[in-house]
Parts: structure tokens; sequence; C-alpha cells
């Protein structure tokens, strides 16, 4: 978390006294609610950011549920620096990643 002494501002936020901190800094509930996927790329992210939970700031983590319907589409993204870690609940996901070294920028899909 952040500072006793003073106030400090990372990643765009105030950060929170440790004293000050409660379990539901760290509690988002909504995970298990299946988002629209009736739109154009026929998926919906449903984001976890240190808006909803602001115990996570300082801590480099987020997460997301990713709703796809049949053939639903997540467009290329980039993480910089960043981690991502799919798990698949139900039916198969095809998914991939581009090697960042400027040599050998590869797909590697699964």
């Amino acid at each position: 978390m952040c500072s006793l002494d003073y106030v400090v501002f990372v990643n765009g936020k105030f950060c929170k006294n440790p004293n000050l901190t409660v379990a539901e800094d760290f509690l988002f509930q909504g995970l298990n609610i299946p988002g629209n996927t009736n739109n154009k790329l026929m998926s919906k992210v449903t984001a976890v950011t240190v808006d909803q939970l602001p115990g996570l700031n300082t801590l480099g983590i987020s997460l997301a549920r990713i709703d796809f319907a049949p053939y639903g589409l997540n467009p290329p993204h980039t993480h910089p620096r960043g981690t991502e870690f799919l798990i698949v609940l139900e039916g198969e996901l095809y998914v991939g990643f581009v090697l960042s070294n400027q040599l050998a920028n590869r797909l590697i899909t699964k």
C-alpha cells in the first residue's frame, strides 16, 4: 500500500493510509455476472481496476472477465510490462501474443 507519513499520488490515484484500509478495499462483487455480448465484437470485457479495488493501487495487479459469444473477438491490444493470465471456464478460446523483440516480432498462439 502506501506511506503513513504523507500523501502519495501514484498511478493517478491517492494512496490510502494502510491504517485506514478495510477488507472492502480488496473486494469486488460482480465477476459472476455474464457480460452482454450482443455487440459488433460479440464480446464484453468487465475490467476490475484500482477504481473498483482501491487496495490494488501500486501492486501492479488488475483483472477482468471477458465473455465471448461464438466467434466473438477481443481486438489486439497491449499490456506494456504487464501480465495476462487466462482461464477458460467453458468452450474453447484461440489466444496469442506477439513477441516484443524487434528482431523477431513472432506470433505465439494456442
